[in-house]
């Protein structure tokens, strides 16, 4: 089973963003992410957090006393991450991330800091972008990304511990020989025909890609 996680801020068009969605998805909404799946006529199985940032907190009311989890303002844990270690808690390790664009700073920076745990989620699903996680602790070390157009930014980052390798083809500029430990990254790549190929030999990569309705990921 996959999880799918809606989180506060902006989030994608979901009719771009759906078809990465299946019927035996586990959902869960941290706090106004349930506005986010809501708008998507989609009814989480499971909405936590402490619920400040909902507009209109009644419309918990829809919803079974035993599908929400109510947690109190003064914690030391983001409603994001909340969400994960409930999903961790079923056993879920295939994780998309829906929502987080947009708002302030450090909380896009705290979304980015979950990239470098163990436990991540595989996508990200911003308002305009789309994140993939390869390598250790993802569901798989080689990924391919099609439908690409030539000015398309393919931008490559690692994350987590190290040590960091990588190989790829379709590249414009090749990834197999940057030094990811001393902190570089490949901003603004592009594909040559329209597709990449991304192997992380060792380590965890993300690769950011636009969310577009040509878009697909195949994982290897």
């Amino acid at each position: 089973m996959r999880g799918i996680l809606f989180t506060g801020g902006y989030g994608p068009d979901m009719a771009l963003a759906g078809r990465f969605l299946d019927s035996g998805d586990f959902v869960i909404a941290a706090d106004s992410g349930l506005v986010i799946a809501e708008k998507a006529g989609i009814v989480p199985d499971l909405i936590v957090g402490d619920m400040d940032s909902l507009d209109d907190a009644s419309i918990l009311s829809r919803y079974p006393e035993e599908r929400i989890k109510i947690w109190p303002r003064d914690k030391d844990y983001t409603d994001t991450e909340l969400a994960l270690a409930a999903l961790a808690d079923r056993g879920i390790n295939d994780i998309i991330l829906i929502g987080g664009s947009g708002g302030r700073i450090d909380h896009f920076l705290a979304l980015r800091a979950l990239f470098d745990r163990q436990y991540c989620p595989s996508l990200w699903l911003g308002d305009t972008s789309l994140v993939v996680a390869v390598g250790s602790g993802t569901p798989s070390s080689t990924i391919r990304i099609s439908g690409l157009c030539d000015a398309d930014p393919v931008s490559v980052f690692a994350a987590g511990a190290g040590p960091h390798l990588a190989s790829g083809s379709g590249f414009h500029w090749a990834v197999d020989r940057l030094a990811w430990e001393k902190g570089e990254f490949s901003l603004s790549n592009r594909a040559e025909t329209g597709s990449v190929d991304f192997t992380a030999r060792s380590g965890r990569f993300f690769l950011v890609v636009p969310l577009t309705r040509a878009i697909e990921i195949e994982r290897r």
